[in-house]
């Protein structure tokens, strides 16, 4: 941690294209609008590889390779990219705050999967944590896990990670379904025996000291320690912080202070991610629930405290309005999760905001830890009156960072002295098997919640699938993040299931077999409506029975277009519409042409779904060409019609079906002449969505001549040996 030092002595914290509104989908919009940036951004770029896995990050960003015996601490409040296992004996500064775009890409021994291709074809989602701005992807065919933090920056990680997006379906892992919290536990004051307060030295270091350091420190008059488990801040690097490192600890008397470095005042010194001064409240509470996930993935259980890290700050209405705010959440949050709050501040600034709101009505915090440089080795302090948190609730960091060597072992800490609550022995007891839940979504993506409660060695999970509860076969490997590992799963099937894996790969568990509740999904984010006659969105059925499916749009609280029910007994097929008149004068009147618009399908069963969507106009002139396609054994065209924009980029809707995901190569001909191709790419099993392409010069050319903006071409699609061909009709929008 860094703090602010009494007056006098205080301390320096350190640390093209427009994309038009709806397009054929998501992943097309964004790779419109990421053309011209990531062309001119070229030359300030370079590749960085490692087991064959590639990243282009700018050119000045240092590359550090962590070999056998590297002491290089990986921290991730610098620009870097970082290149193999971080040491246990890494050597880090005594504190260190805040996060910036940075990657580190180790071995992941053991996660290999024949259906991925190389990392050209297929860039996997990765498992975000949005209140940590920390991204983690695995990549079975490198055999590499990704980590990549950022803060002001995050397209640079996008295009690093070659990601559509670092926010995966099912948000944050911190949460469950509806933001709640995912561990209900006793309340506070039934719990909080299962921490203990400890009067005496204790020192905080940026990473946790190594196993070795740990016994020759066993010397030292140490008996507590300062240990980072997270939070949006937290620079350093964890890799001796497991389940088996803190029981080992527990074990021989020491006492751990759970520090989580969440969001800063909105104006600090340390170039950290800010409070956002209007959702300061969400803010506290969202990093209560993600201390909770961590705090509990390393066995601290229910009734401890855990500590937020708020840096010194300059002492103004708004930084004091926006920390006490998000504190009093903090506090509020974390006794709801029967847990004990405690913050870490500067006397000068969070300290004394804290007192002056002390014995009101405001929420305080259980324990408080004062930062203040004055080299006393006592929980009294100018900061804190007598009668303030008296009860063994105060801990004093008394000294800055400083080297000291106990046993042949050196490390960089901060000093304290505590007579406050601690963490020791509160683990959580083990669950029988992991836990699966599962939560279709309006988009077609599955979310799948894992986690093992006290469970230790867990590092990743392996997701299965199938059309059968006895035959589930691997679909994806999604690292451990928190307690519950929020997983989006992009195949459709009616049975999942979680296998839990440790570090060398082996199966440790394996949840029981969970079947979504049918569903209706909606795939894209535009409907192209013509000059007139009907338009259509594609929709999948996942009732177990073939779905009567109507629509309805909507703007606002006006309706567009309502249809009958319409037969749909395919994971991927289309249902039509056609606007009223208010919907064509509110659509010729729109803004660019572009009318954003909710699209609902209704089954006849109650189900439905529900998505914002884009209309988008085109005009076509004449019959056009004769349109027609035939299918593969797992693929099929769920539109004969593939739309263009400006004559450059264009989709094909497509559906994948069978037992596995398809990866899809696509080539386009007018003719005799090729007129564009793409590499393979990724569609889930049984689901729908767009495969984009970009149409040569020659193409080009060939549809701004077509007569009535119709160009017959001739498509094939190929995925692992099965071809579907099609005649189809290129269309252009603007």
């Amino acid at each position: 941690m860094v703090s602010v030092l009494p007056a006098g002595r205080n301390k320096q914290l350190t640390g093209g294209f427009l994309r038009p509104a709806g397009l054929l989908g998501l992943a097309l919009m964004i790779l419109i609008a990421a053309l011209a940036p990531a062309r001119a951004a070229a030359s300030a770029l370079k590749s960085v590889r490692y087991h064959g896995y590639t990243v282009r990050v700018p050119a000045a960003w240092p590359v550090f390779h962590l070999a056998p015996g590297s002491r290089t601490c990986v921290r991730f409040n610098r620009h870097a990219v970082y290149l193999g296992t971080p040491s246990p004996a890494q050597r880090c500064p005594g504190h260190a705050v805040g996060r910036t775009e940075a990657i580190l890409i180790s071995p992941a021994p053991g996660l290999t999967h024949g259906a991925f291709r190389p990392q050209a074809a297929y860039a996997p989602a990765p498992t975000a944590t949005p209140q940590e701005r920390e991204a983690r992807l695995t990549d079975p065919g490198h055999g590499v896990t990704v980590t990549a933090t950022w803060n002001r920056a995050p397209q640079i990680i996008r295009g690093a990670l070659r990601v559509r997006t670092l926010t995966r379906a099912g948000g944050s892992s911190a949460a469950g379904a509806g933001g709640q919290p995912r561990f209900r536990t006793q309340a506070l004051r039934q719990a909080h025996n299962a921490g203990t307060t400890y009067t005496g030295p204790g020192f905080d270091a940026c990473s946790t000291p190594s196993q070795h350091t740990m016994t020759a420190w066993g010397s030292s008059p140490y008996r507590a320690l300062g240990i980072y488990i997270g939070g949006a801040n937290s620079a350093c690097a964890q890799p001796n912080l497991t389940t088996t490192w803190m029981s080992t600890q527990w074990a021989a008397g020491w006492h751990m202070i759970p520090i989580y470095v969440g969001l800063q005042a909105p104006s600090n010194s340390c170039g950290c991610a800010p409070i956002s001064s209007s959702q300061a409240s969400s803010e506290g509470t969202a990093a209560a629930q993600d201390a909770v996930a961590q705090a509990q993935a390393v066995g601290i259980g229910s009734g401890n405290p855990i500590y937020d890290d708020m840096e010194g700050y300059s002492h103004t209405s708004a930084n004091t309005a926006a920390v006490m705010d998000f504190l009093a959440a903090w506090t509020t949050q974390l006794h709801a999760e029967g847990y004990a709050s405690g913050v870490y501040s500067s006397g000068q600034s969070g300290i004394a905001d804290l007192v002056a709101r002390y014995g009101t009505t405001y929420v305080e915090p259980d324990n408080i830890w004062v930062a203040d440089w004055n080299g006393q080795a006592t929980t009294s302090d100018p900061y804190l009156p007598a009668a303030d948190w008296p009860s063994h609730q105060r801990l004093h960091q008394y000294r800055g960072a400083h080297n000291e060597t106990y046993g042949g072992a050196t490390l960089n800490i901060d000093s304290d002295y505590l007579d406050g609550a601690t963490a020791f022995g509160g683990t959580v007891a083990p669950a029988a098997a992991p836990s699966l839940s599962v939560s279709p979504t309006s988009s077609g993506t599955v979310r799948l919640a894992a986690s093992w409660p006290g469970q230790s060695g867990v590092t990743s999970w392996q997701t299965l699938g199938g059309q059968s509860s006895s035959a589930l076969a691997p679909l994806d490997t999604t690292p451990l993040t928190g307690g519950t590992t929020a997983i989006a799963e992009r195949n459709a099937f009616p049975y999942y299931a979680v296998q839990a894996v440790d570090a060398s790969g082996q199966v440790i568990g394996t949840s029981a077999t969970v079947s979504p509740q049918p569903y209706v999904a909606l795939y894209g984010r535009s409907a192209f409506v013509p000059r007139a006659g009907v338009t259509g969105v594609p929709a999948g059925c996942f009732t177990g029975a073939p779905c009567a499916l109507s629509v309805t749009v909507t703007a606002g609280r006006r309706l567009l277009a309502q249809s009958g029910a319409q037969r749909l007994n395919t994971t991927g097929g289309m249902v039509f519409f056609t606007l009223n008149s208010v919907g064509r004068r509110l659509l010729s009147q729109a803004r660019g042409l572009r009318l954003p618009v909710r699209v609902t399908v209704h089954d006849v069963s109650g189900r439905s779904a529900s998505a914002p969507m884009t209309l988008v106009p085109y005009t076509t002139v004449g019959s056009g060409p004769r349109l027609s396609a035939s299918r593969a054994s797992t693929l099929r065209f769920v539109s004969l019609r593939a739309f263009v924009w400006h004559s450059t980029l264009g989709g094909i809707l497509a559906a994948c079906s069978g037992p596995a995901p398809c990866l899809i190569g696509v080539k386009i001909s007018a003719g005799r002449t090729t007129v564009a191709t793409k590499a393979p790419a990724f569609l889930g099993a049984n689901t729908a969505g767009y495969l984009n392409f970009r149409l040569t010069p020659q193409g080009r050319a060939l549809l701004a001549s077509a007569t009535g903006n119709q160009l017959g071409v001739s498509v094939t699609l190929t995925d692992a040996g099965a071809t579907a061909r099609g005649r189809l009709s290129l269309t252009t929008f603007r």
